[in-house]
Formats: C-alpha cells, structure tokens, sequence
C-alpha cells in the first residue's frame, strides 16, 4: 500500500488525509506542534465556549457526508441568529440610503454584461464600478473585510469572486448545496470536529506524529497543508520557484476576543454586525454567539473582532488595553456599560492571507510542483473551511490518479 505524507494537522491537512484513507491510502502526519487542529480550538469556560478561531463553516453536501461518516452533527444557524447587521450611525439590515439602492438598481440594470471582475481589479474599483459608491462602503466593503480582514483598495476581485485565471494544478472542485443550507457547527463547538477528524483517521490506521518538524524528501508522494511561509521553508530544496513564490504571500495578524456578559446584557438577537472604516470603530465586527447556535452559554457572549490589513498593530496591545478597547466600543454600541464576567484573548500574528491583488498575481503564474506534491491551503485561491474541503477532496483525488497512473475523475467547476 502506498504511503502519502501529510505535513500538518490543521483543518487542511486532516480533511486531506480523510479523502486520501477513503481511497486506499496509508496516511503519515507530521505535525510540529503537540496538537492537531492549527488555529481552531475550543476552550470550555464556566461561562460558554470560546472559539479561537472559526466558529463554524458554511455546509455543503460534501461535508454533511463527511461529518454523518465520522459521526459529528452538525448544528443549524438558530433563527435568532440569521440577521446580519452593518454599522451606519446605527445597527442596521439594510444599511443603504434611498439613494443609494436607487443608484444600485440603475448600476446593476446598466451593467448587465460587466459585472464579471477585471484581471487585477480592487473591490473597491470593481465595487465602485459596478454598484456605486454607497453600495461599495456601506454593504460590499465590510461584508468583504469581515470575510478576508483586508484592505478593499487592495483586495482582488477576480479571487474573491472566483473568477482568477488560476493554474490547473490550483483547481478544485465546486461546493454542492446542502440540505441545510447555511453556517453549521458541531454542538460543542469547533473542536468537536477536529477530535472527530482525527479518531476517525486514527481507527482507520493513520499515523500521527507530533512535534516532528518534516524533511521534503524529493521522491516522496507528500500534500503540504502549512500556511503560506510555512510550506514555503518545507519547498525551499524540491521546489525552489514555488517557495520564493509563496514567500510573498503577505499574511495578516487578527486579535479576536470572547467576552461574556449576564444574560440581560443581550440587546440585539441576530449574526452579529459589521462596521465600516467610516463609522469610527476600531473593531470590524462582533459577533453574538449564542444567537448563532444552541449551547453556546449560559451567558451571554461576544465576539470582538480586530486586526487585518488596516490594523496591524493591533495585535501589539496588551490584555489590559484590548479590554478597554472592547468596553469602550461595547459602550458605544449598545449605549450602556456591561461588567464583563470573562474576557478570552487570542492573538493570531501573521494568520490569514491577504487576498490580494499580489496574491493574485503570485497564484496566476504560481509554477507547478514536482508530480508527487501537493498543496492544500487557505492561500491557494479559495478561503474558508467549505472551500478548503473542496480542495482537500480534488487533491486526494489528482494525487491518487497520478500515484496510480491513471485519470481522476472529470469534475464540474475550477
């Protein structure tokens, strides 16, 4: 039986084993740290979970297959938690100005044949083109900044919106809609998946290996599930163009802090909001976590996102200053001062991709790897756990074809 390396535990790299073991494959993982998972976790307070990272991810069918299989359900988006608000001058569904939507419909009517993105074009250009200043800084820009933490006078447009000229051996498949649409998570957060992932793969005879720092080894079949800079060190010997390439992708920093209040404190039922650059808050958005789904108290909790692109430096203050922070803008908000019963931290330097229009310049003419690598990752064209499964599943599947000899299957979609 044909061994396959995969080198990192994070979400990327155990849902690549999982396909890989599915189609017969003996699975090695070496991970460098003591823990599989990366930046997702779950920490268990008295109060209610804290994810440091993701809190959940957008279903598909591929993953409702997954998650039956190793038998980790999934919970839906509760009704309370379906509303999403933007920030202009007040919290808000619908954050546009008469005029606003009436510039839209007449941009949108008129544009018919040029919506599709240019080649290295911004959001903001392609916003400020295609839907109008309002719409671009009011709905497109933090929608967008939420997701991807960047800066709109930067971000592609042709990656965001999946229309960059990628290379085919960054292809991967298109996601097929669930059954349950929307986020999803496991009952007991993000960390029930992950402790999911790797039983499941230990039953089935993969081996782990942790805090091992892997060697590229030329003629050995391996999947790279590392971040950017990361499998750009483990590439430096075997695939030195690719590993300059990946040298350049800019990582962002993220801060992230759960903050519980009594239940009396939760004054808005929705998603959470997100604030424009204009609107004077140093955060891009919170989120409202036991309204998204079940068992996430007893208190009341938020999430208070900061950082990316336009707020580098906030990753530098202290616990003390990021807490003020957060009561200072809390009160903005709301309108009145809450005691925090516990405030969780996480600091995530150099993280998340800037989907950038270098990046999209650095994937379009990325050079392709020897036959027997390959590479699984949020940096790669496609970011979120969703897409990070698709690609999982195209690469277990190429690579499988090519280790023996023959041709993967034809699927819909790039």
């Amino acid at each position: 039986m044909q061994t396959i390396k995969v080198v990192g535990a994070g979400f990327s790299g155990l849902v690549t084993a999982y396909y890989l073991a599915r189609a017969g494959f003996k699975v090695q993982f070496c991970e460098q740290s003591s823990r599989a998972g990366g930046l997702i976790r779950t920490i268990q307070t008295q109060h209610g979970l804290v994810e440091t990272a993701a809190n959940g991810l957008l279903n598909s069918a591929r993953l409702e297959a997954l998650s039956a299989d190793i038998g980790v359900p999934l919970l839906p988006t509760r009704r309370d938690g379906r509303k999403r608000f933007i920030f202009r001058g007040r919290p808000k569904q619908i954050p546009l100005s008469l005029a606003d939507v009436f510039n839209l419909g007449v941009r949108l009517a008129a544009s018919a044949t040029s919506l599709r993105p240019r080649q290295f074009e911004t959001i903001a250009d392609w916003g400020r083109r295609v839907l109008g200043t309002g719409a671009t800084n009011y709905l497109l820009v933090p929608v967008l900044g939420g997701i991807y933490a960047g800066d709109p006078e930067q971000l592609s447009a042709s990656l965001i919106f999946g229309r960059a000229a990628l290379p085919g051996h960054l292809r991967t498949n298109r996601p097929v809609r669930a059954k349950v649409r929307g986020t999803v998570a496991p009952p007991h957060g993000m960390q029930q998946l992950i402790d999911g992932l790797a039983d499941h793969l230990k039953r089935a005879g993969v081996e782990f290996v942790f805090n091992h720092r892997a060697q590229a080894e030329a003629n050995e079949p391996t999947v790279v599930c590392l971040s950017a800079r990361s499998a750009a060190e483990f590439l430096a010997d075997i695939a030195p163009e690719v590993s300059l390439a990946l040298r350049r992708v800019e990582m962002l920093s993220l801060v992230t802090a759960t903050s519980f209040y009594s239940a009396e404190a939760a004054r808005m039922k929705g998603f959470g909001c997100l604030f424009p650059r204009d609107q004077g808050y140093r955060a891009r958005g919170v989120l409202f976590n036991d309204c998204i789904f079940e068992g996430r108290g007893p208190a009341h909790a938020e999430t208070w996102i900061f950082g990316g692109a336009l707020d580098p430096e906030v990753v530098n203050l202290n616990d003390q200053e990021l807490t003020q922070l957060i009561a200072e803008e809390r009160e903005r908000f709301f309108g009145k001062n809450d005691p925090a019963l516990n405030i969780q931290i996480t600091r995530w330097p150099h993280a998340l991709p800037h989907y950038s229009i270098e990046l999209e310049r650095i994937l379009t003419t990325l050079p392709p790897l020897p036959s027997n690598i390959a590479l699984v990752g949020n940096y790669l064209g496609r970011i979120g756990l969703a897409k990070i499964l698709e690609r999982a599943a195209c690469v277990a599947e190429e690579l499988g074809a090519s280790l023996r000899g023959t041709s993967p299957t034809v699927r819909e979609g790039s």
